[in-house]
């Protein structure tokens, strides 16, 4: 992957606040700045924050182009209920709660990781017969540079605060690296910006993958944004490479599910600024590709209903030998991800 300019400022709030007031969350303070872990299939920005006592690292995850990400913590000072399936979550200032899907797991190290399913900073809205409003980069920036800090609480034992400054200088950055991932992938950066459809899968009668395909069994394992199937398309709406990135299912498993893909799916190309046909990719759980759910028309399309929640320990991949204290490591076996970078960061930008 070509790998990224970044500059060196560092932000500003590093110091460490008094032990909290027990009526009121714990807040979080940076201890550094945000630092790059970029790879060949996904752009992260990791960033260390501390209540006095507890350390807690939090990850920003883009894996394509657009408006979704993931936040990532790692560290024990955020904890769930036993039967908590979402978390609730609050973009400060002015932000209002919203929910999201998490999956608990470890780290190579032992160390508790929550991964939310992807969100937007702005709220998503979906009008059935619209289609989304088109991915804007300066909105999202604007968006970006209004948040100040991120509040968990429903779904905790104990709501928490992390005073992470204003985020447009991270999103800037993270919306770089996602333009050049498709570039990795082999396909047009310049036709994706202004890209007017993107690529449709087509029904399938009885589902491109079979009833019973993924076990019920396993549908816990493919929360928190785990085993997305990543597929390349060409012009013609055939797929010309299938891969999974950050398996949680078995490699057999995984296998099977790309052959089929390959096999049997087959898909509306995107389409450039000037309504042609364009190469570009799907990205999504397999279960869009799972036979229709009983009581739902039409073909293919198993992705209305959500998997839930459940603990996995598919695992992070061990961090490179060379890389610093903080960091995530790829989640897929990624020798070529890059850590360690520090990320430009203007306090108040």
């Amino acid at each position: 992957m070509k790998r990224l300019l970044l500059g060196c400022a560092v932000a500003g709030l590093l110091s460490v606040p008094a032990a909290q007031a027990q009526d009121g969350p714990a807040v979080f303070r940076p201890t550094g700045g945000w630092t790059a872990d970029f790879g060949d299939d996904y752009c992260r920005l990791v960033r260390t924050f501390s209540d006095g006592s507890d350390e807690v690292s939090v990850a920003l995850e883009r894996v394509q182009p657009g408006g979704f990400l993931r936040i990532l913590l790692v560290g024990d000072g955020v904890s769930t209920f036993r039967g908590a399936d979402q978390i609730g979550y609050t973009l400060l200032p002015s932000g209002s709660e919203r929910e999201t899907r998490y999956v608990r797991s470890e780290t190579a190290d032992g160390d508790q990781f929550l991964g939310f399913d992807a969100l937007t900073l702005a709220p998503f809205v979906f009008t059935p017969g619209t289609p989304p409003a088109p991915y804007n980069r300066d909105t999202e920036q604007a968006t970006a540079r209004g948040i100040n800090a991120i509040a968990l609480g429903k779904g905790l034992t104990s709501p928490v605060r992390f005073e992470t400054g204003s985020l447009r200088a991270p999103v800037e950055v993270m919306q770089t690296c996602a333009d050049d991932l498709l570039g990795v992938w082999g396909l047009d950066v310049e036709k994706h910006k202004t890209m007017t459809i993107g690529v449709i899968p087509n029904p399938a009668p009885g589902g491109v993958l079979p009833q019973g395909t993924i076990p019920f069994t396993e549908f816990g394992k493919l929360g928190g944004g785990a085993n997305q199937v990543r597929v390349i398309v060409g012009t013609d709406g055939k797929p010309t490479s299938c891969v999974i990135y950050s398996p949680s299912l078995s490699e057999t498993l995984n296998r099977r599910i790309c052959s089929l893909v390959m096999d049997k799916a087959t898909f509306q190309p995107a389409r450039d600024a000037g309504g042609q046909a364009m190469a570009s990719y799907w990205m999504g759980s397999p279960l869009a590709f799972g036979p229709p759910f009983p009581g739902r028309g039409g073909g293919g399309g198993g992705a209305a209903r959500a998997a839930p929640m459940a603990d996995s320990r598919a695992g992070l991949a061990s961090p490179p030998s060379d890389a610093p204290t903080v960091t995530f490591g790829p989640l897929p076996d990624n020798p070529d991800a890059r850590v360690g970078t520090p990320v430009p960061s203007t306090p108040g930008a």
